[in-house]
């Protein structure tokens, strides 16, 4: 399995359209659009029931699970699940479950059922580690005997319903340990995709991808107005020195708990972070909705139909046609990533794939400012001649290479040049 092959996409099963409890037949006849979008990975948000004790909401949030072995009858049945899963396999798609191990719904059956596999406070009485988190309880993974339970309730989702792996929420307050266990206990079952949210580099020890949620920040401040493109560039030329060899971040805009990005940037610079998107090295996630550029945010603790629009428009056309790309050229899962200067690092981001004698440059230019870029390739070519058709708008671009030197004009629509050196 090559992970920097995989393009994710973050469903909401609750949101789908449809009546309740027959979501999974929304999900179902998605799959066939998700697929003819480039996706090839579907991570479903959590699909078991929500607590009601302390609830947020008049539904509850997801991450407040009262059983681990169930399913949100709003959403359907496991046999439903079942035949997901099913479908998705038949279209060559992994099933991704979230599994949220370090907290449960304040009335989770397992607070009856084995108090002592919490956290208490000082009366007693079960907590948590993040006041704000009302509506659930902590575990103590020092009992052995809820690590046993958790690692078995996870086999069961893959032998029973062949779920291709996990994205494990809030994985940095689980005990690392815990992970290195559940990893060895259900590797011989099945070599599953784990994916954890949490940027430290120590999670690569049990982990395959980490979320981005340092780059993320650094690029809010970007857009925000907080920070320079500089700098954000500069943060992610670091990452590689703060991340073990081959690292693999999963890059986002946006997803369930950050805003939709469409809200931030007006379209025409927003085309730009799509293609960022999908040519910047790691694995591109794609939330909900945010394929056709929806500015409302998901409500994850009502009840809330996501507003899918009747047809395509210019943000999700760009989004087919951009994971398509990344997925059927070998460059971006074989090759490597090179970062490129340039003499404008205020306004535009370059870089360089590289995968035997194929090449994709690449050049973003977010703040839509019309400019000439010299770009320096020293230790990579002192003289070329680079021919390409512009992958974004097809149309033709040559870059003479002279002293390891280039000057390039860029405007409003960004530059992916895909071309072989001989």
């Amino acid at each position: 399995m090559n992970f920097k092959r995989l393009i994710i996409y973050e469903a909401f099963a609750r949101a789908y359209p449809g009546e309740k409890g027959k979501k999974f037949d929304s999900l179902i006849k998605d799959l066939e659009r998700l697929k003819g979008m480039g996706i090839n990975t579907v991570w479903l948000m959590p699909i078991h029931p929500t607590g009601i004790e302390g609830r947020k909401g008049t539904l509850g949030s997801p991450y407040a699970i009262r059983d681990y072995y169930e399913i949100d009858p709003l959403i359907g049945t496991k046999d439903d699940f079942k035949r997901f899963v099913k479908r998705a396999h038949e279209l060559n798609m992994y099933v991704l479950m979230d599994m949220v191990l370090n907290h449960a719904a304040a009335d989770n059956v397992l607070v009856r059922e084995h108090p002592e596999w919490f956290l208490r406070d000082e009366k007693g009485n079960p907590t948590r580690k993040v006041p704000d988190w009302t509506d659930i309880v902590d575990f103590d993974y020092s009992n052995g005997e809820l690590r046993k339970y958790m690692i078995n309730m996870m086999k069961y989702w893959v032998e029973e319903f062949d779920v291709d792996g996990f994205r494990c929420d809030v994985a940095g307050l689980v005990p690392l340990d815990f992970w290195l266990q559940a990893r060895k206990e259900l590797d011989p079952v099945k070599r599953l995709i784990w994916l954890s949210e949490t940027h430290d580099p120590y999670m690569y020890q049990a982990f395959d991808i980490t979320y981005d949620y340092d780059g993320y920040y650094k690029f809010r401040d970007f857009i925000e107005g907080r920070g320079s493109l500089r700098e954000y560039v500069d943060f992610l030329r670091m990452q590689d020195h703060m991340y073990p060899r081959g690292y693999i971040k999963m890059r986002f805009l946006e997803n369930h708990d950050q805003p939709r990005i469409a809200k931030f940037i007006e379209e025409d610079s927003l085309v730009h972070w799509i293609a960022f998107l999908f040519t910047f090295k790691g694995v591109p996630l794609v939330h909900n909705g945010q394929e056709y550029g929806l500015k409302e945010d998901v409500d994850i603790f009502n009840e809330y139909t996501l507003p899918f629009p009747m047809e395509e428009n210019r943000i999700s056309i760009l989004h087919r046609k951009l994971a398509h790309y990344r997925y059927g050229t070998s460059v971006f899962s074989e090759g490597e990533m090179l970062f490129v200067k340039n003499d404008q690092p205020e306004k535009v981001i370059s870089y360089l794939w590289r995968y035997e004698n194929r090449y994709i440059l690449c050049m973003l230019n977010p703040l839509l400012e019309n400019t000439k870029v010299t770009l320096d390739f020293s230790g990579i070519w002192e003289s070329a001649c680079i021919h390409s058709k512009n992958v974004f708008n097809d149309e033709i671009v040559r870059v003479p290479v002279k002293n390891s030197r280039a000057t390039v004009e860029i405007g409003k629509e960004p530059l992916i040049l895909s071309f072989v050196l001989y």
